[in-house]
Parts: C-alpha cells; structure tokens; sequence
C-alpha cells in the first residue's frame, strides 16, 4: 500500500514512534515501578464499626467500602491484600496466597483479640485461592498498547491528514484516474497495519519478560483500538484542518494520561478508559459499540468536510 511504504517504512521518525517509543516506555515503566510491588504496604478494604477503625489506620492503608461482596472484589482483584467484614456480632476476614494479604491476616487477627472481646472475634477466615496481586509489568501492558494505538491511530491519523493537505496530495489524486483502492482505505488499512506491528511487539516483549497477559484480552482491545481511534484522527483531522496537530497533542494526552493505564485516576467516559477496561478483562459491549459508531461519526463528518471545502 502506497500510504504505508511511504509514511511508515520511509519516514525513520514513524518507525521510532509505531515501535521504539511505545515499547520503551512499557519497559522503563515496568522497571521504574517494580519496586514498588516489593514493599511492605498492607491495603485493607473495611467495613466495620468506626471505633476500629483508626486502629486499623495505624496498621494499614484501609480502603473504606460498603458490603462483603465489595471487600471479596477487591480482594480478588489484588487491589486490597485482606478485607474485613462485620456483621451480627460475627467478623469475616478475607486473604489471599500473596505475602502482604498472609501478613495482613496475622495483624488483623491480633488487632481484634486485642479489643478484649469475650469470644474469639475472627469467626470466619476466608482463604481466595485465585486472588493475586499484579506486579508492574502486568498493570503496565495496557498503558504500552493504549499508548501505541493512540500514537499510530488518533495522533497518526491527524498528522497523515495535515501533512496531505499542506502538501496538496489530496487535490492532485483528485484529478488522475480513480485507483482500484480508493485513499481513505488505504490510509485506514496502512494505520491497521502499523497499530498491529507496534501493539506486536509489545506483546513479545510483555511475553518475553514474562508478564501475565491474556492474548484474547489483548486482541479484542486491539481490534477496538484500530476502530475507534483511526476513524477518530482522521475525522478530527478533516474537521480542525490547520488546527489538527494542536488539537491532535491536546487530546493525546487527556485520552493517555486519564484513561486508567497509568494510575486510578481516570475520566470514566471516554474511548481510552474503555480500552484500558476491555484489556484488563472489562468487556462492556454498549460503550464499545458507542464510541466506535461515535468515531465513525466523526470521520463522516469530516469527509463530508473535506468534499465541500468547509
């Protein structure tokens, strides 16, 4: 495909951006915040009476939530390493096989003895056999991908877009015979093409390092990613025209940096959290299909644009 040989394979700073710069940033992320997993800082979800309460805050980091299926989530999940749960005079206490949720247990244990209760407080200990907590290169996988969709098909698309109308490529096909293939698909498919080499070897270097990834999470995130975010670019670059690469910077680093991939914080509306959730195993079919149909949306209109000069 034209598009492709000549923006990706013959321009050094696409290969630098579709390929070294997503999977760098993966590793030094990945290397950076491993050591983080290593240090001693017992998480408790809670839910109990108050006056345990700044007991337990000495001991732990506790994360407050309400009801036993909750504190069993987030236990199950490794985002808390035991949960504690009261009710009718009876304490259940929640743990997994990883060390700090084993640690945690033993504490929690003496707190409640501690309080000078008549009978044994912990009456129920649940143990979660497929409970585990994520190290950094696990939760750093999907901030590698999000990254390099969003580099190949969001900022991609709109900088493909400025750089054929400030050439003028555009007005010059228009008057040659139209080609078996017509320019939007190609332009799509060789975008496709590079998500897929850059998302590609992300995923051999996450199985390289020995990450715990799921292959099927990975390929429906992917396949989402390449339709939403290139018909996005290149809808966006259609409709800011000269204003694109602005428009184009503004917007990658809100959908990055706030789609979850990097830390909790995130805009709980918006195609890159969707994308981070399908590739942590939160499939939600509606969003999925909104914002795809949103970004096609997009694209229509900027076609319809571009046809008539506006």
């Amino acid at each position: 495909m034209i598009v492709f040989k000549d923006v990706f394979l013959r321009d050094r700073a696409a290969l630098f951006w579709i390929i070294i710069f997503p999977s760098l940033m993966y590793l030094t992320f990945s290397s950076v915040f491993s050591g983080f997993e290593k240090r001693v800082e017992i998480k408790v979800a809670f839910d109990m009476p108050k006056v345990f309460l700044s007991v337990f805050e000495k001991n732990f980091k506790v994360i407050e939530v309400k009801g036993e299926k909750k504190i069993r989530e987030l236990v199950l999940s490794g985002k808390a390493d035991c949960g504690v749960y009261y009710e009718g005079g009876k304490v259940k206490v929640y743990y997994g096989p990883w060390v700090e949720s084993k640690m945690g247990k033993e504490i929690i244990g003496s707190i409640l003895e501690n309080f000078g209760r008549p009978e044994k407080p912990i009456k129920d200990i649940r143990f979660i056999e497929k409970g585990k907590k994520q190290s950094a290169k696990d939760f750093y996988f999907p901030s590698g991908i999000v990254m390099a969709i969003l580099g190949v098909g969001f900022f991609g698309g709109i900088n493909v877009e400025e750089y054929f109308r400030r050439k003028g490529i555009k007005k010059m096909l228009r008057s040659l015979p139209p080609s078996n293939m017509p320019l939007d698909l190609q332009m799509f498919l060789s975008h496709a093409l590079a998500c897929l080499i850059s998302t590609g070897v992300l995923i051999a270097i996450a199985i390289a390092i020995k990450a715990e990834i799921n292959l099927i999470h990975a390929a429906f995130g992917i396949l989402y990613g390449i339709m939403a975010f290139i018909p996005l670019g290149m809808g966006l670059g259609r409709i800011f025209k000269k204003a694109s690469v602005l428009v184009a910077n503004l917007f990658y680093f809100i959908l990055l940096f706030l789609s979850g991939a990097f830390f909790e914080g995130r805009i709980s509306v918006s195609p890159s959290t969707t994308l981070v959730s399908i590739l942590r195993g939160e499939f939600k079919m509606l969003e999925t299909v909104l914002w795809i149909a949103v970004s096609v949306s997009i694209y229509v209109i900027g076609r319809w644009m571009d046809e008539r000069n506006i």
